[in-house]
Order: structure tokens, then C-alpha cells, then sequence
């Protein structure tokens, strides 16, 4: 045995936002959505890759919380939330096996809910997003989120408003009213705690 002691080299700034922005880079999800929307992503120097997809484009420029960067993340995080639930919602691909050929394909058995399972449970959770929002935003949010529309393409959302730009104001109110909602229900924010009833 040697009695050298191995240092650990220590990573600089850079390589440490490096090693930040390969995690964070675009699910394969967000590609193929980009590419079906004939988008190219980018690479620049400050982020891995853009995608200019409206609603993270809303995040980078802090326009889901103008005056509070953490609020501004948070509400990301909650539309990102709402994204992943439809995509596990739109499992529909599911074939029937036979219960002798479960595990069959793998060693061991298959953890988590199967996807017949994930699918419908995912459809419940946005039922239920759609109920707490309420029909004036989820219209709005779906237009934004799920589909990656811009601001300007749900105008017709708020007919009884003629000027366009105070049209756009209220969608985003109404976008940010419905995250703000939706946190608690899809798990990213905790709720308000009760209030206790004094005898």
C-alpha cells in the first residue's frame, strides 16, 4: 500500500454550469415536438440547446412572474408538470397480453403501474386540473402548454376584448392564475396550510 493521498481536482465555474446544462438539455419529447413543428433547436453559448417553444420562451424573458425569478421557475415547473401528465395520458398504444407471458421480455419483474394503469390515472389527474382551473384558462393553458401556441393565437379566447394587447394581458393573467392553481394538484407546490377552528 501507498501512502500517497489522491487529490480530487476541483472543477471550475464553467465546467460546473457545464455539467448543470447537459442535465437540463430538451427532453427527446420536446425535440420531436420541435421537429414536427418544423423548428430546428439551436445551440448558443449560453444554454445547450433553444427551442423556441412559447411557453419556455415565457420562462427564459420572466414573463410568468415579472418581478420574482423563483416564482418565475416555479410556475415553469408546474406547466412542465402538466406537460408530462398528457404525455402519460396519451398511452394509448396498449396491447392485451397474456397473463403466462408477463415478464417474459425481462429479468424480474416490472416495476411501477403498468402503462394501461399510468395512462388512465394521468387522465384523471388532468380531469381534475381542468375542474380546479376552471373554463376560462384551460382553454388557454392547453393552447400554451400542450400544444405550443403563442399568446396572440388565443385572442379568440377573450372575444368580449377588442384591443389586442389588453387581450394579451389577460391571458397571461389567466395562464398564470391557472398555475398557480394547478401546483398543489400536480405536486410541485404544497397547499395552504388549514386553518385551525377555535372551540
Amino acid at each position: 500500500m501507498s501512502g500517497r493521498k489522491t487529490t480530487k481536482r476541483r472543477l471550475t465555474p464553467k465546467e460546473l454550469l457545464d455539467g448543470v446544462q447537459e442535465r437540463l438539455d430538451a427532453t427527446p419529447e420536446r425535440l420531436r415536438r420541435a421537429r414536427e413543428a418544423g423548428e430546428t433547436p439551436t445551440r448558443d453559448a449560453t444554454r445547450l440547446r433553444r427551442i423556441l417553444d412559447p411557453f419556455d420562451t415565457m420562462r427564459a424573458n420572466r414573463l410568468l412572474a415579472p418581478h420574482d425569478s423563483k416564482l418565475n421557475d416555479i410556475r415553469w415547473l408546474i406547466g412542465e408538470s402538466l406537460r408530462r401528465t398528457h404525455q402519460r395520458a396519451r398511452l394509448d398504444q396498449l396491447r392485451a397480453v397474456a397473463p403466462d407471458r408477463i415478464g417474459e421480455s425481462g429479468f424480474g419483474p416490472r416495476h411501477g403501474l403498468p402503462q394501461s394503469e399510468t395512462a388512465l390515472h394521468a387522465r384523471d389527474k388532468l380531469r381534475a386540473c381542468e375542474a380546479r382551473v376552471g373554463p376560462a384558462a384551460w382553454p388557454i393553458m392547453v393552447r400554451i402548454i400542450l400544444e405550443g401556441g403563442g399568446v396572440r393565437e388565443c385572442r379568440g379566447f377573450v372575444p368580449e376584448l377588442i384591443t389586442p394587447w389588453r387581450a394579451d394581458a389577460v391571458i397571461s393573467d389567466r395562464l398564470r392564475v391557472g398555475l398557480d392553481l394547478l401546483g398543489e394538484l400536480v405536486g410541485i407546490t404544497r397547499g395552504m396550510p388549514k386553518k385551525r377552528e377555535e372551540p
